[in-house]
């Protein structure tokens, strides 16, 4: 039995012209990433790749999102990361579970960075793509506190000066192209 293969576009493989030749490959998107797509040859690439049935649009289940939720907040990039990002991982990681060779084509790092520890596949169009995953710290730059996890409104719960972040922990990616 072979295992059907999954391409997971993000707004940026639409606006980039991502295109694919391969009649096995199915296209999936979300709602929010077609909501994003402002560029009119970007929109009739959505609407023939619909049409032929080539692009299936849908929502991740809640599942897989409060997956993706959770360990975006575990790695600090649930800040970085947009809700149509969050989406698009979200259904990546859910196709995956049902036994798809799944692939996230997405330029953003951070997209990228969180698929790589998720054991997600993703490919960049216009980026080399990430080099390493980072394991982020937020910090305060006035009290010089460090912590873990983002805290709320990205706050010190110290001093209650704005919190910045930067790399902390770095490990050699898993996947990629």
């Amino acid at each position: 039995m072979r295992t059907m293969k999954a391409l997971v576009l993000d707004t940026s493989a639409f606006i980039q012209g991502f295109n694919t030749s391969d009649p096995e490959t199915r296209l999936y998107s979300t709602p929010l990433v077609i909501d994003e797509i402002r560029d009119d040859m970007a929109k009739i690439r959505v609407t023939n790749w619909r049409q032929t049935g080539k692009l299936v649009i849908q929502m991740p289940d809640e599942e897989a999102t409060q997956h993706i939720l959770s360990n975006s907040r575990r790695m600090g990039e649930a800040r970085t990361l947009s809700e149509t990002d969050h989406s698009v991982l979200a259904l990546a990681y859910q196709l995956s579970q049902q036994g798809y060779d799944v692939n996230l084509v997405s330029d953003d790092y951070s997209v990228q960075n969180l698929a790589d520890e998720l054991g997600l596949k993703y490919t960049g169009m216009n980026t080399m793509g990430i080099k390493r995953r980072f394991q982020w710290i937020h910090y305060c730059p006035g009290c010089r506190r460090q912590f873990p996890e983002p805290q709320p409104e990205n706050t010190c719960p110290i001093c209650g000066t704005m919190l910045k972040r930067k790399p902390g922990r770095k490990t050699r990616r898993r996947g990629g192209k």
